[in-house]
């Protein structure tokens, strides 16, 4: 009966662990480049704890299918195409990756995705006041000016596009994608280090988030039905276990 128990609390604890991640989903649904997450739960025998039978394997999987495009006409809005990712700089001073290409500057006239620093070719990317930016296929960032009926473009600097192993990301709370550490220290020089010049993105279009809203409103139904079940067989256990102690005590 305790272990009845321990496998409806154990599935409990996973079904709360799913609800968390649908709403982190749901709740990004408005968010430019937001890639679905959702954790494969495998249950694992455990050959040396007679106890336990079986460990919690949870593995994280990300749907980096894009999202529906959007046209902005804004020349800080940018789409990577394929697996390219945009570089940023996060609060604490670390490489991060984001598909959010809504470009806005920032009051030190730094270029910045969500008040996260975007990364060129030397660090931060600094614009100067009162300039027509325009970004190129390749990630190149261009002043345009217009004398005497002929237009000028003048290279400021360039975006640092990357591609990057699926199986090697992991997302954090702030929405932005990492290396996991053991891969950290092997990447590819030409594909993480430096700009990678066969990424092409394209302006004046945003890619939206590519979660499903009626799919995870359904799995978000089902999880809280099944844990209402397994509440109501840690109740009938309880109820069980308290009869059979008042047995217990009558023939004593």
């Amino acid at each position: 009966m305790e272990n009845s128990i321990y496998n409806s609390m154990l599935s409990a604890n996973q079904l709360l662990e799913k609800q968390t991640i649908i709403s982190n989903n749901l709740a990004n649904i408005s968010t430019s480049g937001f890639k679905e997450k959702f954790n494969y739960i495998l249950q694992v025998p455990d050959t040396n704890n007679f106890y336990n039978n079986y460990n919690k394997v949870i593995k994280e999987y990300y749907n980096l299918y894009p999202g529906i495009l959007r046209h902005t006409e804004r020349n800080l809005d940018v789409f990577i195409k394929d697996d390219g990712w945009l570089t940023v700089k996060d609060m604490n001073g670390q490489e991060a990756y984001t598909k959010n290409g809504h470009l806005k500057i920032n009051s030190k006239n730094k270029l910045t995705i969500q008040n996260n620093e975007v990364i060129g070719r030397n660090g931060s990317i600094t614009i100067p006041n009162n300039v027509n930016l325009k970004i190129l296929s390749d990630g190149i960032i261009t002043t345009v000016e217009k004398n005497k009926n002929k237009i000028f473009q003048t290279q400021l600097d360039q975006l640092k596009l990357v591609h990057l192993p699926s199986q090697h990301l992991i997302q954090k709370e702030n929405g932005l994608f990492y290396l996991k550490i053991n891969h950290q220290l092997n990447q590819d020089s030409n594909n993480i280090n430096n700009i990678n010049r066969n990424i092409r993105l394209q302006s004046g279009m945003l890619e939206e988030s590519n979660v499903n809203p009626s799919k995870n409103m359904i799995e978000m139904i089902s999880n809280a039905r099944q844990f209402e079940m397994q509440m109501k067989m840690i109740s009938v256990c309880d109820q069980n276990s308290e009869r059979a102690n008042q047995l217990i005590d009558i023939n004593n």
